[in-house]
């Protein structure tokens, strides 16, 4: 048996999940609900790509017969994917688990695999049979993972635009999220063109490289999962302490001498220092930049200007933006380049929090502002 440079890479990524699934096992203070989603799923990968290196040394019968049982597992990508988001970000519900309902088209389809396996002999050399059952597999895997991937995008919509953020793990948190969604949408389109060249219509493209690519987006995927548990370990750790037992404790008035240098520190910082356009800033670096606890900052925050950290910076972002607009910045710079300069960085932030604050859009606010310099 040889093996080819791409068959070792496909190994070399089987060695890369299993190395994460012993390392996330032993990371301190690990989310266990989320990380064991995550485990499962990388267990998952290690048998498709195992299928993909070994698939060619398979007798053909054998393969026709009993190869489609690996295929129960890849049903289940879906739902473990949601659980797992779902889990990640909403960190106090980290034991939720789907209805059993989500998990019987991998038991259906189990049932079904057996009743081929026994039928086998009377239909191996029915050509339309085998047409239409791997057929019905491609479109049950495509729609059921696809289901999901739309379930879970909702899911983190949903998070952006109802969660309270308060730390800077958010936003790694978002990105590693994001980049496990749109590694799976383009998986998800490379199976659709498998599923078009192989019953539809001959594309240009061979349906053997196709799934190599597929493979390549797995192999893509399981180094970004890599890199953040080296880089950033704490997206797989427990973000907040557990609840007190006892009940929580109330948290305790500031001194109004204290309460007053944080208010004038704060509004210094914003209006005269212009701190709101650092685009890293988060409650930690606004703290020390300050010179304050953190405990203090969201004190203030919560009980005098009682809005979010991120609330109150997106306020002065917006304000600064809507100044630059005032001063025609928008006739030398872009929109979006003028966003970046006041701290934004990301196109959908800036717009969905300038919708909230001033209950328009930027082209909206720009058209006010310059209808009102022509009167």
């Amino acid at each position: 048996m040889t093996i080819s440079s791409y068959e070792l890479f496909l190994v070399l990524v089987i060695g890369q999940c299993l190395f994460l699934i012993f390392a996330i096992q032993y990371i301190p203070k690990k989310h266990t609900g989320a990380n064991r989603m995550i485990q499962y799923l990388l267990a998952i990968y290690i048998f498709f790509l195992t299928e993909r290196v070994f698939i060619s040394e398979l007798e053909r019968d054998f393969y026709l017969q009993y190869g489609y049982l690996i295929n129960i597992f890849y049903l289940f990508i879906g739902p473990l994917v949601y659980v797992y988001i779902r889990r990640l970000l909403f960190y106090k519900n980290e034991s939720y688990r789907l209805a059993i309902r989500h998990y019987l088209p991998p038991l259906l389809y189990f049932g079904y695999c057996l009743f081929h396996i026994y039928h086998y002999d009377a239909v191996r050399h029915s050509r339309s049979y085998f047409h239409t059952f791997l057929l019905c597999n491609e479109l049950l895997f495509f729609v059921s993972i696809s289901a999901y991937l739309v379930k879970s995008n909702r899911l983190l919509n949903y998070y952006l635009d109802q969660e309270v953020q308060a730390l800077a793990l958010h936003q790694t948190i978002v990105k590693y999220v994001k980049i496990i969604l749109v590694c799976l949408l383009l998986y998800m389109v490379f199976w659709l063109l498998g599923i078009v060249e192989r019953f539809v219509i001959k594309l240009p493209i061979d349906i053997g490289l196709i799934y190599d690519i597929s493979c390549l987006i797995f192999g893509i995927q399981i180094y970004i999962i890599g890199f953040y548990s080296l880089k950033h370990p704490e997206v797989f750790k427990i973000r907040f302490p557990a609840a007190n037992p006892g009940g929580t404790k109330k948290r305790p008035q500031l001194a109004s001498t204290d309460i007053t240098k944080i208010q004038d520190l704060l509004d210094r910082f914003f209006r005269e220092d212009k701190g709101h356009r650092n685009p890293e800033l988060n409650l930690s670096l606004l703290a020390s930049q300050i010179d304050t606890t953190t405990n203090k900052l969201s004190w203030v925050l919560n009980n005098r200007y009682q809005k979010t950290f991120y609330e109150l910076v997106n306020e002065y972002r917006v304000e600064d933006f809507a100044l630059k607009i005032k001063e025609n910045k928008h006739k030398e710079f872009t929109v979006i380049s003028i966003a970046y300069d006041v701290g934004f960085n990301s196109k959908s932030t800036f717009y969905k929090a300038f919708k909230a604050i001033t209950k328009m859009t930027p082209s909206e606010y720009i058209r006010k502002v310059e209808d009102v310099k022509k009167t």
